[in-house]
């Protein structure tokens, strides 16, 4: 052949198709001079100047391919579920704590009154309501008690020595000097050493059988005037003193009455 291509002459360019473009292969209309030798990617071949036999490469699949999705299992791991009991409970109450607090302790004082008792024995807790009551006053001694007159209130007191209630009494003294000082129907004493009372002493004690009954005969056969002094506490109680020096107290809450061997003034 004297027409012929330089056999070092490259071949021509085979573009393959990309994944996207359309499938059908398009025929070459490129004329390529004859005896041209073309070089494909599978072999090289010799072809007649008047024909090109071409091996193309097969084209991709228009079936894509489906690639597999891993879808991630989740797998549940059970948890171990704790179950409450309910159980008794005591309730508890607060306790009280008693904390111990040193507190000063009242030291007894002598109380300052404003008037002085007239008697040293005994001396009462309280002050007196006033100072002394100065009387008059007559004193008597009986088998089982005494009468004391306090002139300045027209009262005769007497205390009896046993255990009836109660155990002194007050009375309103009626006798009047015109009056008889006693009676003849109690000239005779049941035995000696004893004598019936006279003047007030002896109306109150023949006129009221309970008192004489209770007091007996008067052991002095007269009636002791004196210098009588009374005072009153607080509480009512009444404090008499006798010719001898001792003072009776007359306690009103209870009714009973005490002789203290205490100098009064």
């Amino acid at each position: 052949m004297t027409d012929s291509a330089d056999e070092s002459a490259p071949p021509a360019p085979i573009n393959e198709p990309t994944p996207d473009a359309p499938a059908t292969l398009a025929q070459p209309t490129a004329t390529f001079p004859p005896n041209l030798e073309v070089q494909s990617p599978i072999e090289r071949a010799t072809v007649q100047a008047d024909f090109i036999f071409v091996t193309p490469t097969a084209p991709p699949s228009k079936t894509p391919t489906t690639t597999p999705t891993v879808t991630p299992t989740l797998t549940l791991t059970p948890t171990a579920t704790l179950t409450a009991t309910a159980t008794a409970t005591r309730q508890l109450f607060p306790t009280s704590v008693i904390i111990p607090v040193d507190a000063p302790v009242a030291a007894p004082v002598d109380r300052i009154c404003d008037t002085q008792w007239f008697f040293i024995e005994p001396r009462p807790a309280d002050c007196p309501l006033s100072p002394p009551t100065a009387s008059q006053g007559v004193y008597q001694e009986f088998e089982n008690g005494y009468m004391i007159w306090f002139g300045a209130l027209q009262l005769i007191y007497v205390m009896y020595n046993d255990a009836t209630f109660p155990r002194w009494q007050a009375f309103r003294d009626h006798f009047t000097e015109d009056m008889p000082h006693f009676s003849e129907e109690y000239l005779n004493a049941p035995r000696a050493g004893l004598w019936q009372p006279r003047r007030g002493f002896g109306l109150l004690w023949r006129s009221d059988s309970a008192v004489r009954n209770r007091i007996g005969w008067a052991t002095m056969e007269w009636e002791m005037p004196y210098s009588l002094n009374a005072q009153q506490s607080a509480d009512g109680s009444l404090f008499l003193n006798a010719p001898d020096g001792h003072v009776f107290g007359l306690f009103s809450a209870t009714s009973q009455w005490q002789r203290y061997a205490g100098r009064g003034n």
